[in-house]
């Protein structure tokens, strides 16, 4: 029997395949086992190994304080650190891959990553006590002005996806000229540069957590209401305007979306590159193209992409590590340059 084609409310017609049904569940069920298991072995490897029965201990038992306390203190906050970065980074990606309909399209490559680096950076050149909710929300502040800025100079009577993308690679390069510059002329150049620059989560603790994660949820929930008008946006400008969808309120929503999502992950790690571009493609792969699937699965792909990169980052050269964006990088280079040559 030929397989029958579907259309749901807010999304392109799809078409049903024997067992899709169940295959979210499986691939979720999956990214869920591996999720933890890559959580597990982030706690147990740093500067000091912990056994699996050390590391159960500290979580749940009191009697070992030294376990307790670098699993706790240290390793514990750490991983879900890592597991926001890498969630808030994803989903930016794939709407904006969506948005632009292009499929390079990522926060970094964007400008976006770049607008909430400079806040930052201009706060804490400003202020090197600055707490880290001021850090986060400076952030914010950056990463929605950036894309009010990429949305006005990508106007032209509408705003187009390819002007869009153009304005953001420029905007990318002048963003990062300018954070090289401020750090480079402040004191604090050595010490804050290189982890910020290359990204990564080293001494990263509860306070990063907390002070990212109203952000972090506010733009998850938004990006989780906005996945229905992506795909629709995704029929064209013309068929979606036919549809009663406001294209241009709806980039400026999506923008600003991902301005609050990279600035939760930048306010915790810096410039983290090149995973809002990878998982997008991995999670469309996997789960086909609707974006009520896709916005999901790239936040869970992107979680274990950079737990596992913050693992690799303590291991290559231990008991010392090396900043996180490097495995990152070494990762999505190859990667665009694939989606370059043969996509």
């Amino acid at each position: 029997m030929a397989a029958e084609t579907t259309t749901q409310p807010g999304s392109a017609p799809t078409r049903a395949l024997p067992g899709s049904a169940s295959r979210p569940l499986i691939l979720l069920l999956l990214g869920l086992v591996i999720l933890g298991i890559a959580g597990y072995a982030s706690l147990m490897f740093g500067a000091v190994r912990l056994s699996p029965s050390e590391v159960w201990a500290g979580l749940t038992q009191t009697d070992n304080a030294f376990a307790r306390n670098v699993v706790w203190q240290i390793r514990y906050p750490r991983l879900l650190d890592a597991a926001i970065v890498g969630a808030g980074l994803a989903v930016g990606g794939a709407l904006l891959q969506g948005v632009t309909r292009n499929p390079l399209a990522d926060p970094t490559i964007l400008g976006v990553t770049a607008a909430c680096g400079l806040a930052s950076a201009s706060l804490i050149v400003y202020d090197p006590q600055s707490p880290q909710w001021a850090i986060a929300t400076a952030c914010a502040v950056g990463g929605i002005v950036g894309a009010g800025i990429l949305y006005i100079i990508a106007w032209r009577s509408e705003v187009s996806p390819l002007r869009l993308t153009l304005a953001g690679v420029a905007l990318s390069a002048f963003f990062g000229a300018a954070i090289v510059g401020l750090l480079a002329s402040s004191r604090t150049f050595l010490q804050t540069s290189l982890g910020f620059l290359a990204g990564g989560l080293y001494g990263s603790e509860w306070r990063d957590l907390w002070a990212a994660l109203p952000w972090f949820a506010a733009g998850l929930a938004a990006a989780a209401a906005l996945s229905g008008r992506l795909n629709i946006l995704a029929l064209g400008d013309d068929v979606a305007a036919g549809l009663g969808l406001l294209t241009n309120r709806t980039r400026l929503f999506i923008l600003v979306t991902v301005g609050i999502l990279t600035a939760a992950a930048v306010s915790i790690a810096g410039l983290v590159s090149f995973v809002g571009l990878v998982c997008p493609h991995i999670a469309r792969y996997t789960i086909g193209q609707d974006n009520r699937l896709v916005i999901p699965f790239s936040a869970l792909y992107g979680a274990i992409l950079v737990v596992l990169a913050d693992l690799g980052a303590r291991l290559v050269i231990q008991p010392a590590e090396v900043p996180m964006g490097i495995i990152t990088a070494a990762i999505g280079a190859p990667f665009l340059l694939y989606l370059v040559r043969f996509r």
